[in-house]
């Protein structure tokens, strides 16, 4: 017996014989045919020889078995487990109240328990994720499957209707005996609404629409400062909106009292430029900001090219405006607060941003005064580049700028108008100890908006239940991308318990005013909101495997609208690095001071075009309008403390401005304009000399290049 090789129809025997069973019957094609229509009264089931009596079943409950108990003449219930022989015991059941199974699988639905055999599983019916399942065939791996079912019996319709389940492998399965784990057979949710034991029901052939208890929205929109600003076209006025007189005051009197303390307490070095200083007034104060702003709109390698005199990329403005060395010692000394109010670390009120405070509590506040926004904000982060030291510094290998200081940020949707921004600085209050830093976040943010029936979308870093319910609470929307795992989130939507693939409809669930939903396009997203319903749009988007190139989908509203109003900070982030101070600093607090100066020029720039007519000014002009402005009143000072004569600005050196002539050279000199030594065959000897410079010319066309051009020098690409 132990050599006899053993039929097909012998091993199935074995595989579905049952001890407990007289009437066991072998599977066969036409199994399916067999069944008694379930939709009848007092109809019977046959599953492994025992009739299941189910037709006054309730049809609310979408697992009967587990509640009413299917059972045998021994009170089992009827599954067949893995491996082994004989039925599950009743305490053998899963998270949803079923009993564990493989093989031909069977479905809840209605009371019954039906399995069908001779149907080969597809990827779309979710059934053994390992391989499909037919006749003698095995999975991905190479272990052996019996056939199984991805379709069962509509009590109500009378139909054959696909549904979902779930297989999770617990462990492997071997021939001869018990594995050392179960398939869990887990289906999805039924036609209509299901509850869970964790409070979400599952929204199935029902219209949930947009829900209607939150406060209709009816705040202003746009302007809403003291100015009038409808018809003014100046761009400066609108900058003037955050950078106040106040500002100007500030900046200045701190620069002037920080370049005090550091000439006092350091001996400096004999050729230190900082013997120069002298200090600044507000007039210079706002042309050191033109020519900050203008290097953004001109970027260069180095500072010091904005004064280089190479032909090619000579730009005269900057030497007119103010020297290089007079730059570079106000950028070393500009400073936003005393350092004397300074409290050390590990001291009750110290700050990490005292350096800049300052301007943020001067600026930022601003931001919301003087803006209404639309009912769509978005909530999101930026990073502020920085590679030096500084303890505030993170590292994000997911963002372009990988290291950096992390700023939340909230913001129109629409626009991009930047309404709060705070900088992340790794210190909490004591009285917030008992929430997560993402809800806290929201929290502050959200504040001078809640009541007033704003929606706010944002990412899954923020999305949590706890945010949504608490927002609710105060009259304010949230949609969001969310993880599965948060707490409070349903476990049906799970990956685990409830696999997707592209194309399939969404699923949907809701808990009071919150609507969970899982979908899978692209990729596997869910999402969490308390504004919309189970409602789906019809997009039509690329798809590369379709002959028109195009392809159908039914997306959720939640996505559809989250798209679309997700993208205000990343559309200010965008602007606001267009024309931002483009060179380096060791001064960590200087970066973040570029960053609120150039979110300040965007913002003053859709306060523009919210409030004059069209056509508006692009962004570019906007910004050199705002340069001109702060240069007017503005005048060089003349001459030097000390050394020889200037010849920048408007100094005209001696040969531009006296008579000349030209007489015979004794010798044979080079010529000044044209001769280049460095270059091959590049000297130019002459026979002239000015009489009263005392160089060598030519008699045309160098001695007049010499005496009438500033830049006299002539390029060999001229000749």
């Amino acid at each position: 017996m132990a050599n006899k090789k053993l039929s097909c129809d012998d091993v199935l025997g074995l595989l579905f014989a049952d001890s407990d069973s007289e009437g066991e019957h072998m599977p066969s094609e036409d199994d399916d045919l067999s069944f008694s229509d379930p939709s009848s009264p007092g109809a019977a089931v046959p599953f492994n020889g025992v009739a299941e009596h189910s037709a006054q079943a309730d049809t609310s409950n979408p697992f009967p078995h587990a509640d009413e108990g299917g059972t045998n003449e021994h009170g089992d219930i009827v599954r067949r487990r893995v491996g082994g022989r004989g039925s599950i015991p009743q305490s053998n059941v899963n998270r949803a109240g079923e009993s564990l199974g493989v093989g031909a699988s069977a479905f809840y639905h209605a009371g019954h328990c039906v399995p069908v055999r001779g149907q080969a599983s597809r990827r779309g019916d979710g059934v053994f994720r390992e391989g499909n399942i037919g006749e003698g065939g095995r999975g991905k791996r190479g272990r052996s499957m019996t056939r199984g079912a991805s379709r069962f019996r509509d009590d109500s319709a009378s139909s054959f209707t696909r549904e979902r389940q779930t297989v999770k492998r617990v462990g492997s399965v071997r021939r001869g005996g018990r594995g050392r784990g179960r398939r869990c057979v887990v289906p999805a949710p039924l036609a209509g609404a299901n509850t869970n034991d964790d409070g979400w029901v599952h929204l199935r052939n029902h219209c949930d629409e947009h829900c209607d208890w939150i406060k209709p929205f009816d705040e202003p929109i746009g302007y809403k400062g003291d100015k009038e600003m409808s018809n003014d076209n100046s761009a400066l006025n609108f900058l003037s909106l955050f950078l106040s007189d106040d500002f100007w005051d500030l900046i200045t009197k701190e620069t002037n009292r920080y370049a005090h303390q550091f000439l006092a307490s350091n001996d400096l070095q004999p050729n230190s430029r900082f013997h120069e200083w002298y200090d600044v007034t507000i007039p210079e104060m706002k042309a050191f900001i033109a020519l900050h702003l203008s290097m953004g709109v001109v970027e260069k390698h180095e500072l010091v090219d904005y004064w280089s005199e190479f032909w090619l990329t000579y730009t005269p403005g900057f030497g007119k405006i103010m020297s290089r060395n007079r730059f570079q010692i106000i950028l070393s000394f500009l400073h936003f607060n005393d350092n004397q109010n300074y409290i050390g670390r590990g001291q009750p009120g110290h700050d990490r941003l005292f350096k800049v405070r300052p301007i943020i509590d001067l600026i930022i506040p601003c931001f919301s005064n003087v803006y209404g926004p639309r009912k769509e904000l978005s909530l999101d982060e930026m990073t502020i580049a920085f590679k030096g030291r500084s303890t505030l510094k993170l590292y994000n290998p997911n963002k372009p700028d990988k290291y950096g200081y992390k700023v939340f940020v909230l913001s129109e949707a629409k626009s991009g108008y930047v309404l709060q921004w705070s900088m992340y600085t790794g210190q909490r209050a004591d009285e917030h100890a008992e929430i997560g830093a993402s809800h806290l976040v929201v929290s502050q943010l959200m504040a001078p908006y809640t009541g007033k029936g704003h929606e706010v979308y944002m990412d899954s870093y923020y999305t949590s239940p706890a945010v949504a319910t608490e927002l609710a609470s105060k009259d304010t929307g949230l949609c969001g991308t969310v993880s599965s795992q948060r707490r409070g989130m349903p476990k049906a939507l799970k990956p685990a318990m409830l696999p997707l693939s592209k194309g399939d409809d969404p699923v949907f669930m809701r808990q009071g005013k919150m609507l969970a939903c899982a979908w899978h396009d692209t990729k596997r997203v869910t999402m969490l909101s308390t504004v919309h319903g189970n409602t789906c749009v019809r997009k039509r988007i690329r798809g590369k495997h379709s002959n028109s190139g195009y392809r159908e989908i039914n997306r959720p509203l939640c996505v559809d609208q989250y798209n679309t109003f997700m993208g205000g900070v990343d559309t200010a982030d965008q602007r606001m690095k267009t024309y931002l101070f483009p060179h380096r600093s060791r001064k960590w607090y200087n970066r973040i001071f570029n960053a609120i100066l150039s979110i300040s020029m965007v913002n003053a720039h859709i306060l523009y075009r919210e409030c004059t007519a069209a056509p508006h000014k692009a962004m570019k002009v906007f910004v050199q309008d705002i340069i001109t402005a702060l240069l007017e009143g503005f005048s060089k000072k003349e001459g030097k403390r000390g050394g020889r004569p200037s010849v920048e600005g408007g100094e005209m050196p001696l040969r531009l401005t006296e008579r000349h002539w030209l007489r015979n050279a004794d010798d044979r000199p080079d010529c000044v304009v044209c001769s280049d030594r460095t270059r091959p065959k590049g000297r130019h000897q002459t026979k002239y000399r000015c009489s009263q410079c005392g160089v060598g010319l030519c008699a045309v066309p160098c001695n007049e290049r010499y005496h009438t051009l500033k830049n006299f020098k002539q390029c060999h690409l001229d000749r």
